[in-house]
Protein backbone atom coordinates (compact mmCIF):
# COMPACT_ATOMS: atom_id res chain seq x y z
CA UNK A 1 0.00 0.00 0.00
CA UNK A 2 0.92 3.25 -0.75
CA UNK A 3 2.45 5.52 1.94
CA UNK A 4 0.59 8.00 0.74
CA UNK A 5 -3.16 7.99 1.90
CA UNK A 6 -4.12 10.29 -1.29
CA UNK A 7 -7.66 11.82 -0.42
CA UNK A 8 -9.24 14.61 -3.07
CA UNK A 9 -11.22 15.91 -0.27
CA UNK A 10 -9.81 18.23 2.57
CA UNK A 11 -12.27 17.59 5.45
CA UNK A 12 -12.34 20.49 8.20
CA UNK A 13 -15.61 20.58 9.80
CA UNK A 14 -19.33 18.98 10.56
CA UNK A 15 -21.97 20.41 9.30
CA UNK A 16 -24.77 21.34 13.16
CA UNK A 17 -28.25 22.41 11.32
CA UNK A 18 -30.84 20.50 13.88
CA UNK A 19 -29.37 17.23 14.25
CA UNK A 20 -27.50 16.65 11.09
CA UNK A 21 -23.39 16.38 11.67
CA UNK A 22 -22.02 15.26 8.73
CA UNK A 23 -18.49 15.49 7.73
CA UNK A 24 -17.60 17.69 5.23
CA UNK A 25 -14.89 19.34 3.12
CA UNK A 26 -13.56 21.12 0.08
CA UNK A 27 -12.44 19.42 -3.46
CA UNK A 28 -8.76 19.24 -4.88
CA UNK A 29 -9.63 21.07 -7.55
CA UNK A 30 -12.04 23.58 -6.06
CA UNK A 31 -8.99 24.70 -3.45
CA UNK A 32 -7.30 26.55 -6.23
CA UNK A 33 -9.71 28.97 -6.14
CA UNK A 34 -8.50 30.24 -2.80
CA UNK A 35 -9.63 30.30 1.18
CA UNK A 36 -9.89 32.58 3.44
CA UNK A 37 -10.23 32.60 6.95
CA UNK A 38 -11.60 35.51 9.35
CA UNK A 39 -11.84 35.36 13.19
CA UNK A 40 -11.39 37.05 16.68
CA UNK A 41 -8.70 35.49 18.67
CA UNK A 42 -9.18 32.17 20.26
CA UNK A 43 -11.85 30.97 18.19
CA UNK A 44 -10.40 28.06 16.43
CA UNK A 45 -8.77 29.78 13.48
CA UNK A 46 -5.33 28.04 14.05
CA UNK A 47 -6.75 24.65 14.69
CA UNK A 48 -8.52 25.05 11.00
CA UNK A 49 -5.23 25.57 10.16
CA UNK A 50 -3.50 22.62 11.44
CA UNK A 51 -6.61 20.23 10.36
CA UNK A 52 -5.70 21.26 6.45
CA UNK A 53 -1.97 21.38 6.71
CA UNK A 54 -2.24 17.73 8.31
CA UNK A 55 -4.36 16.31 5.78
CA UNK A 56 -2.25 18.32 2.71
CA UNK A 57 0.95 16.65 4.47
CA UNK A 58 -0.58 12.74 5.13
CA UNK A 59 -1.77 13.22 1.48
CA UNK A 60 1.33 14.05 -0.24
CA UNK A 61 0.65 17.68 -1.22
CA UNK A 62 3.04 20.18 -1.19
CA UNK A 63 2.48 23.05 0.85
CA UNK A 64 4.42 26.19 2.43
CA UNK A 65 3.53 27.60 5.49
CA UNK A 66 4.72 31.20 7.19
CA UNK A 67 4.26 31.62 10.20
CA UNK A 68 4.55 35.24 12.26
CA UNK A 69 4.78 33.72 15.36
CA UNK A 70 6.48 30.40 15.46
CA UNK A 71 3.55 28.08 17.12
CA UNK A 72 1.58 26.76 14.16
CA UNK A 73 5.13 25.81 12.49
CA UNK A 74 6.14 24.02 16.44
CA UNK A 75 2.41 21.92 16.28
CA UNK A 76 2.83 20.91 13.15
CA UNK A 77 6.67 19.78 13.13
CA UNK A 78 6.22 17.89 15.93
CA UNK A 79 3.02 16.02 13.50
CA UNK A 80 4.79 15.11 10.58
CA UNK A 81 5.13 11.91 9.69
CA UNK A 82 8.37 9.76 9.22
CA UNK A 83 7.51 9.08 5.40
CA UNK A 84 7.50 12.61 5.01
CA UNK A 85 10.64 13.92 7.16
CA UNK A 86 12.55 14.03 4.09
CA UNK A 87 10.51 16.20 2.11
CA UNK A 88 10.82 19.03 4.74
CA UNK A 89 12.79 22.54 4.31
CA UNK A 90 12.99 24.50 7.41
CA UNK A 91 13.27 28.44 6.82
CA UNK A 92 13.52 29.36 10.15
CA UNK A 93 14.77 32.78 10.47
CA UNK A 94 15.01 33.04 14.06
CA UNK A 95 17.80 30.91 14.11
CA UNK A 96 21.21 32.59 14.17
CA UNK A 97 23.14 29.46 12.45
CA UNK A 98 20.67 28.96 9.83
CA UNK A 99 22.36 28.61 6.02
CA UNK A 100 19.52 28.21 3.75
CA UNK A 101 18.29 31.36 2.51
CA UNK A 102 16.13 32.33 -0.81
CA UNK A 103 16.74 35.01 -3.49
CA UNK A 104 13.36 36.94 -5.32
CA UNK A 105 15.77 38.03 -8.02
CA UNK A 106 16.87 34.31 -9.20
CA UNK A 107 15.69 32.93 -12.34
CA UNK A 108 12.88 35.31 -13.00
CA UNK A 109 11.31 34.61 -16.64
CA UNK A 110 11.31 37.53 -18.97
CA UNK A 111 8.07 38.40 -19.05
CA UNK A 112 7.30 38.23 -15.64
CA UNK A 113 10.25 40.70 -14.38
CA UNK A 114 8.27 43.41 -14.55
CA UNK A 115 5.93 42.09 -12.00
CA UNK A 116 8.31 41.08 -9.84
CA UNK A 117 9.95 44.43 -9.86
CA UNK A 118 6.76 46.39 -8.86
CA UNK A 119 6.17 43.71 -6.25
CA UNK A 120 9.76 44.35 -4.65
CA UNK A 121 9.00 48.10 -5.24
CA UNK A 122 5.82 48.00 -3.22
CA UNK A 123 7.49 46.07 -0.38
CA UNK A 124 10.35 48.79 -0.02
CA UNK A 125 7.69 52.06 -0.15
CA UNK A 126 5.51 49.94 2.60
CA UNK A 127 9.00 49.62 4.43
CA UNK A 128 9.78 53.14 4.26
CA UNK A 129 6.51 55.05 4.45
CA UNK A 130 5.32 57.73 1.31
CA UNK A 131 7.28 60.40 2.94
CA UNK A 132 10.50 58.45 2.29
CA UNK A 133 9.23 57.39 -0.86
CA UNK A 134 9.38 59.52 -4.45
CA UNK A 135 9.09 59.48 -8.27
CA UNK A 136 12.68 59.84 -8.73
CA UNK A 137 13.47 57.25 -6.11
CA UNK A 138 11.09 54.85 -7.52
CA UNK A 139 12.61 55.30 -11.24
CA UNK A 140 15.92 54.62 -10.27
CA UNK A 141 15.06 51.64 -7.97
CA UNK A 142 13.04 50.43 -10.82
CA UNK A 143 15.44 50.58 -13.29
CA UNK A 144 18.10 49.17 -10.61
CA UNK A 145 15.92 45.81 -9.94
CA UNK A 146 15.08 45.23 -13.89
CA UNK A 147 18.61 45.57 -14.70
CA UNK A 148 19.69 43.12 -11.70
CA UNK A 149 16.43 40.84 -12.92
CA UNK A 150 18.03 40.60 -16.52
CA UNK A 151 21.99 39.62 -14.75
CA UNK A 152 22.73 35.82 -14.76
CA UNK A 153 23.24 35.69 -11.05
CA UNK A 154 22.87 38.49 -8.48
CA UNK A 155 21.32 39.73 -5.06
CA UNK A 156 20.06 42.40 -3.01
CA UNK A 157 23.54 43.55 -2.39
CA UNK A 158 23.68 44.63 -5.61
CA UNK A 159 21.21 47.64 -6.16
CA UNK A 160 23.80 49.54 -3.95
CA UNK A 161 26.33 47.69 -5.96
CA UNK A 162 25.55 48.45 -9.22
CA UNK A 163 24.89 52.10 -8.36
CA UNK A 164 27.80 53.19 -7.26
CA UNK A 165 30.36 50.70 -9.13
CA UNK A 166 30.77 51.94 -12.74
CA UNK A 167 32.95 48.76 -13.37
CA UNK A 168 30.23 46.72 -12.17
CA UNK A 169 27.41 48.39 -14.05
CA UNK A 170 29.37 47.86 -17.40
CA UNK A 171 29.49 44.75 -16.34
CA UNK A 172 25.69 44.13 -16.50
CA UNK A 173 24.98 46.33 -19.99
CA UNK A 174 25.29 43.81 -22.39
CA UNK A 175 22.80 41.25 -20.89
CA UNK A 176 19.62 44.21 -20.19
CA UNK A 177 17.72 42.99 -22.76
CA UNK A 178 15.28 46.21 -22.72
CA UNK A 179 17.04 49.14 -24.42
CA UNK A 180 15.20 51.68 -22.31
CA UNK A 181 16.84 50.08 -19.64
CA UNK A 182 19.96 49.95 -20.76
CA UNK A 183 19.82 53.90 -21.92
CA UNK A 184 18.91 54.55 -18.60
CA UNK A 185 22.17 53.69 -17.63
CA UNK A 186 24.50 54.98 -20.86
CA UNK A 187 22.42 58.60 -20.76
CA UNK A 188 20.45 59.54 -17.87
CA UNK A 189 22.13 58.19 -14.28
CA UNK A 190 25.08 60.58 -15.23
CA UNK A 191 22.89 63.67 -14.55
CA UNK A 192 21.51 61.89 -10.65
CA UNK A 193 23.70 63.42 -8.09
CA UNK A 194 24.74 62.13 -4.70
CA UNK A 195 21.76 63.78 -2.93
CA UNK A 196 19.33 61.48 -5.40
CA UNK A 197 21.32 57.93 -4.66
CA UNK A 198 22.32 58.69 -0.96
CA UNK A 199 18.41 58.36 0.35
CA UNK A 200 18.65 54.74 -1.42
CA UNK A 201 21.74 53.56 0.14
CA UNK A 202 20.65 54.51 3.68
CA UNK A 203 17.29 52.64 3.17
CA UNK A 204 18.77 49.41 1.40
CA UNK A 205 21.50 49.32 3.71
CA UNK A 206 18.95 49.63 6.82
CA UNK A 207 16.98 46.92 5.64
CA UNK A 208 19.67 44.78 5.24
CA UNK A 209 21.29 45.45 8.69
CA UNK A 210 18.84 42.88 9.91
CA UNK A 211 20.95 40.44 10.68
CA UNK A 212 18.26 37.84 9.75
CA UNK A 213 17.54 39.76 6.55
CA UNK A 214 20.83 40.03 5.86
CA UNK A 215 21.45 36.23 6.92
CA UNK A 216 18.55 35.00 4.08
CA UNK A 217 18.85 37.06 0.93
CA UNK A 218 22.22 37.58 0.63
CA UNK A 219 24.73 35.23 3.01
CA UNK A 220 22.65 32.12 2.39
CA UNK A 221 25.08 29.25 1.71
CA UNK A 222 22.07 27.11 0.29
CA UNK A 223 19.33 28.71 -1.75
CA UNK A 224 16.33 26.79 -1.89
CA UNK A 225 14.46 26.37 -4.96
CA UNK A 226 11.01 27.07 -4.55
CA UNK A 227 9.84 25.93 -8.14
CA UNK A 228 11.82 22.52 -6.97
CA UNK A 229 9.78 22.68 -4.01
CA UNK A 230 6.45 22.76 -5.47
CA UNK A 231 7.35 20.21 -8.30
CA UNK A 232 9.01 17.42 -5.55
CA UNK A 233 5.68 18.37 -2.96
CA UNK A 234 8.05 19.09 -1.03
CA UNK A 235 6.84 20.87 2.74
CA UNK A 236 8.54 24.50 3.59
CA UNK A 237 7.72 25.89 6.77
CA UNK A 238 9.06 29.09 7.35
CA UNK A 239 9.01 31.28 10.27
CA UNK A 240 8.96 34.63 10.79
CA UNK A 241 8.35 34.92 14.76
CA UNK A 242 8.07 38.97 15.17
CA UNK A 243 9.03 38.75 18.57
CA UNK A 244 12.21 36.98 17.47
CA UNK A 245 13.53 38.96 14.96
CA UNK A 246 11.21 41.98 14.29
CA UNK A 247 8.24 43.32 12.93
CA UNK A 248 10.27 44.89 10.21
CA UNK A 249 12.42 42.14 9.42
CA UNK A 250 9.34 39.53 9.46
CA UNK A 251 7.32 41.79 6.56
CA UNK A 252 10.62 41.98 4.42
CA UNK A 253 11.00 38.42 4.59
CA UNK A 254 7.46 37.50 3.90
CA UNK A 255 6.33 39.76 1.37
CA UNK A 256 9.71 38.90 -0.93
CA UNK A 257 9.35 35.10 -0.35
CA UNK A 258 5.76 36.00 -1.61
CA UNK A 259 7.17 37.42 -4.49
CA UNK A 260 9.31 34.16 -5.11
CA UNK A 261 6.80 31.81 -5.14
CA UNK A 262 4.31 33.75 -6.92
CA UNK A 263 7.24 34.16 -9.65
CA UNK A 264 8.57 30.36 -9.22
CA UNK A 265 4.61 29.59 -9.81
CA UNK A 266 4.75 31.28 -12.99
CA UNK A 267 7.60 30.15 -14.50
CA UNK A 268 5.33 26.83 -14.43
CA UNK A 269 3.99 27.95 -17.74
CA UNK A 270 6.98 25.82 -19.30
CA UNK A 271 5.15 22.42 -17.83
CA UNK A 272 1.47 20.93 -19.69
CA UNK A 273 -1.47 21.43 -17.19
CA UNK A 274 -2.12 18.01 -16.46
CA UNK A 275 1.59 17.78 -15.23
CA UNK A 276 1.84 20.53 -12.55
CA UNK A 277 1.40 19.10 -9.12
CA UNK A 278 -0.78 21.04 -6.77
CA UNK A 279 0.82 23.49 -4.50
CA UNK A 280 -1.04 24.70 -1.40
CA UNK A 281 0.11 28.13 0.51
CA UNK A 282 -0.63 28.89 3.93
CA UNK A 283 -0.45 32.30 5.25
CA UNK A 284 -1.16 32.63 8.95
CA UNK A 285 -1.70 36.56 9.86
CA UNK A 286 -1.01 37.64 6.14
CA UNK A 287 -1.68 41.12 6.78
CA UNK A 288 1.96 41.34 7.85
CA UNK A 289 3.88 40.70 5.04
CA UNK A 290 1.23 40.37 1.91
CA UNK A 291 0.87 43.33 -0.56
CA UNK A 292 -2.12 44.46 -3.01
CA UNK A 293 -0.10 42.96 -6.09
CA UNK A 294 0.36 39.94 -4.25
CA UNK A 295 -3.60 39.88 -3.82
CA UNK A 296 -4.40 40.78 -7.33
CA UNK A 297 -2.46 37.98 -8.69
CA UNK A 298 -4.15 35.20 -7.23
CA UNK A 299 -6.95 34.43 -9.80
CA UNK A 300 -3.36 34.17 -12.14
CA UNK A 301 -2.12 31.57 -9.72
CA UNK A 302 -5.25 29.20 -10.02
CA UNK A 303 -3.90 28.48 -13.25
CA UNK A 304 -0.86 27.51 -12.18
CA UNK A 305 -2.01 24.92 -9.58
CA UNK A 306 -1.64 27.21 -6.55
CA UNK A 307 -3.68 27.15 -3.44
CA UNK A 308 -3.86 30.20 -1.83
CA UNK A 309 -5.26 29.99 2.11
CA UNK A 310 -5.35 33.36 3.92
CA UNK A 311 -6.62 33.85 8.09
CA UNK A 312 -6.48 37.01 9.63
CA UNK A 313 -8.56 38.44 12.66
CA UNK A 314 -9.60 41.86 11.95
CA UNK A 315 -10.67 43.22 8.21
CA UNK A 316 -9.34 46.51 9.61
CA UNK A 317 -5.90 44.78 9.53
CA UNK A 318 -6.55 45.38 5.77
CA UNK A 319 -5.56 48.24 3.55
CA UNK A 320 -9.20 48.33 1.92
CA UNK A 321 -7.81 47.72 -1.60
CA UNK A 322 -6.56 44.51 -0.29
CA UNK A 323 -9.65 43.90 1.68
CA UNK A 324 -11.68 43.76 -1.78
CA UNK A 325 -9.06 42.52 -3.49
CA UNK A 326 -9.31 39.62 -1.02
CA UNK A 327 -13.02 39.58 -1.08
CA UNK A 328 -13.28 39.64 -4.75
CA UNK A 329 -10.59 37.04 -5.44
CA UNK A 330 -11.48 34.09 -3.24
CA UNK A 331 -13.75 30.98 -3.81
CA UNK A 332 -14.30 30.12 -0.24
CA UNK A 333 -15.06 32.42 2.81
CA UNK A 334 -14.96 31.22 6.49
CA UNK A 335 -16.00 33.18 9.30
CA UNK A 336 -15.59 32.40 12.73
CA UNK A 337 -16.65 34.84 15.28
CA UNK A 338 -16.17 38.17 14.63
CA UNK A 339 -16.37 41.61 16.44
CA UNK A 340 -19.65 44.08 16.09
CA UNK A 341 -17.49 45.75 12.82
CA UNK A 342 -16.55 42.85 11.00
CA UNK A 343 -19.87 41.24 11.85
CA UNK A 344 -21.60 44.54 10.01
CA UNK A 345 -19.30 43.98 7.19
CA UNK A 346 -19.40 40.51 6.35
CA UNK A 347 -23.21 40.45 6.79
CA UNK A 348 -23.27 41.96 3.44
CA UNK A 349 -21.64 38.90 2.05
CA UNK A 350 -23.70 36.25 3.61
CA UNK A 351 -27.18 37.67 3.16
CA UNK A 352 -29.85 37.09 3.66
CA UNK A 353 -29.26 33.93 5.68
CA UNK A 354 -27.19 35.24 8.26
CA UNK A 355 -27.30 38.76 10.24
CA UNK A 356 -24.49 40.30 11.81
CA UNK A 357 -25.40 39.17 15.10
CA UNK A 358 -25.55 35.46 14.29
CA UNK A 359 -21.20 36.16 13.77
CA UNK A 360 -21.27 38.05 17.03
CA UNK A 361 -23.05 35.51 18.82
CA UNK A 362 -20.69 32.44 17.61
CA UNK A 363 -19.41 29.63 19.87
CA UNK A 364 -15.91 28.61 19.63
CA UNK A 365 -14.99 26.36 16.59
CA UNK A 366 -18.48 27.15 14.99
CA UNK A 367 -18.32 28.61 11.68
CA UNK A 368 -20.32 30.75 9.00
CA UNK A 369 -18.96 29.85 5.16
CA UNK A 370 -20.00 29.72 1.93
CA UNK A 371 -17.97 27.16 0.07
CA UNK A 372 -16.76 26.66 -3.49
CA UNK A 373 -18.60 23.62 -4.59
CA UNK A 374 -17.35 22.38 -8.68
CA UNK A 375 -16.06 25.69 -9.32
CA UNK A 376 -19.20 28.13 -7.54
CA UNK A 377 -20.05 29.43 -4.66
CA UNK A 378 -22.32 27.83 -2.17
CA UNK A 379 -25.00 29.47 -0.43
CA UNK A 380 -23.87 30.61 3.21
CA UNK A 381 -24.73 27.59 5.69
CA UNK A 382 -23.11 26.84 9.34
CA UNK A 383 -20.91 24.23 10.69
CA UNK A 384 -18.39 23.22 13.29
CA UNK A 385 -14.79 22.55 12.58
CA UNK A 386 -13.18 19.55 13.78
CA UNK A 387 -9.94 18.61 15.19
CA UNK A 388 -6.91 17.04 13.03
CA UNK A 389 -7.64 13.25 13.83
CA UNK A 390 -11.69 14.01 13.31
CA UNK A 391 -10.88 14.55 10.13
CA UNK A 392 -10.34 11.07 8.52
CA UNK A 393 -13.17 9.89 6.21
Amino acid sequence: MCDYCYNPICYFAKSNFRTTHTLFGIKLRDRLHHFYILGKTGTGKTNLLKTKIEQDISFGNGICLIDVHGDLIFSIIQQIPNYRQKDVIYLDATNPSLQLGYNPLRKVSYEKRALVASNILEVFQRLWGNQGWGVKLSHILRNTLLTLLDQPSTSFSDVIKILHDPSFRNECLPNIVNPDIKNFWLKEFKNYGKTDLVPIYNKLGGMLAYPSVKRILIENKQQISIRSIMDKKQILLVNLSKGSIGADASYILGSLLLTSLSSSAFSRIDTPENKREYFFVYLDEFQNYTNLSMIEMLSELRKFKIGIIMAHQYISQLEVKIRDAVLGNVGTIVCFRLGQSDARFMEKEFSPIFESSDFVNLSNYDIYLKLMIDGKPSPAFSGTTVLPHQARK
